[in-house]
């Protein structure tokens, strides 16, 4: 019985993200294994629609396809492909998770679980237990009839934060004054060059070019990858042979003629096997950066830049290194401008 009460939640993420609206009043939601439609507050609702998707028990393990019961209990679910990661959000908690690993992350907190994430026909399969008591819902599993009840009390949804009025006055406003960085002369540019093959990484290079006003470049790979090439679990495939090899130097589709222009670059680039994809070094090695500034970011659920950062200076050996930083998929665009500011400053 507690190994069944161990609750999987089967998330369909093959969209990459899943959004939905905090609600602020009570939810209920029950499914029955072998049963394709779910219950939200006595409504009949199909699980996943026309897939005829069902709850089921394998190994003594429930599992529960997620995607419409986070929908309906008002979370957020974000899957990065590159690093096979799963970010939930709910109010102002996040929980991140990885496949096959059986540490999570609370609010960037480490914990333990007792079964480990997993993908089962396209789906990817999450502890509902672990992810229902640390978001503040409630589980039930009626072993007789094989029921899984889900409950969320509007005590649960963080109020939203309430930005201050401030009273219009009659004193004249002083113009802002933009005072240029000491270390920042008005000819340098700025280049973010990154690479991102599920648009994670993107994001957060778009997040930088607004903040910094740099010009902006997408590492392409001549050869796309496909999601068969970034499959963890099997040793042949494309990224695991390329990851696994010193020298490989996958080809570049779209090498900029020149990047002499640049004085500051930040480099960017989702955690692959816990290092930087082995384009990222076809990149650096296809220029000279003597006397340039490279300041590298990378994208995770969970894992820290580590050794990522590290690595990658021999590639450049002539520039100066700032050190790099991890931002989760939820990162905010005022998060990552600070930073973006601060690493210029501190060149």
């Amino acid at each position: 019985m507690k190994k069944l009460l161990s609750i999987i939640l089967s998330a369909a993420l093959c969209i990459g993200s899943i959004a939905a609206v905090a609600s602020d009043t009570d939810t209920t939601v029950t499914l029955q294994i072998n049963n394709p439609v779910m219950t939200v507050n006595g409504a009949n609702k199909e699980i996943d629609p026309g897939m005829g998707t069902v709850p089921v028990i394998i190994n003594e393990r429930t599992l529960l396809p997620v995607r419409a019961v986070v929908e309906e209990l008002g979370g957020i679910v974000n899957w990065n492909g590159d690093t096979r990661e799963v970010t939930l959000n709910y109010g102002t908690d996040e929980i991140l998770l990885t496949i096959d690993s059986d540490v999570a992350y609370l609010n960037n907190e480490a914990k333990t679980l007792d079964s480990k994430p997993t993908i089962i026909n396209d789906r990817t399969m999450l502890p509902i237990r672990f992810i229902a008591e640390n978001f503040g819902f409630g589980v039930d599993w009626n072993g007789e009839e094989q029921i899984v009840t889900i409950t969320k009390t509007a005590k649960a949804v963080a109020e939203p934060t309430v930005e201050p009025t401030v009273e219009p006055t009659d004193a004249p406003t002083a113009e802002p004054t933009e005072v240029p960085s000491d270390n920042q002369a008005e000819e340098s540019k700025i280049l973010v060059a990154y690479f991102s093959n599920t648009g994670n990484t993107e994001n957060i290079a778009e997040s930088i070019v607004s903040a910094m006003g740099a010009d902006v470049y997408e590492i392409e790979a001549a050869q796309p990858y496909t999601d068969e090439d970034l499959n963890y679990n099997d040793s042949s495939t494309r990224a695991t042979v390329e990851q696994n090899d010193p020298t490989a130097r996958p080809e570049i589709g779209n090498l900029l003629e020149s990047i002499d222009e640049y004085d500051t670059i930040y480099l960017g680039y989702p955690m692959w096997w816990g290092q930087a994809p082995k384009i990222v070094y076809t990149f650096l090695e296809s220029y000279d950066f003597t006397g340039k500034t490279i300041i590298p970011f990378c994208t995770s659920g969970s894992s820290p830049i580590g050794s990522s950062d590290d690595n990658l200076h021999p590639a450049a050996s002539g520039a100066n290194w700032v050190d790099g930083r991890r931002f989760s998929v939820s990162a905010s665009s005022s998060e990552i401008s600070a930073w973006a500011a601060e690493g210029c400053r501190i060149k």
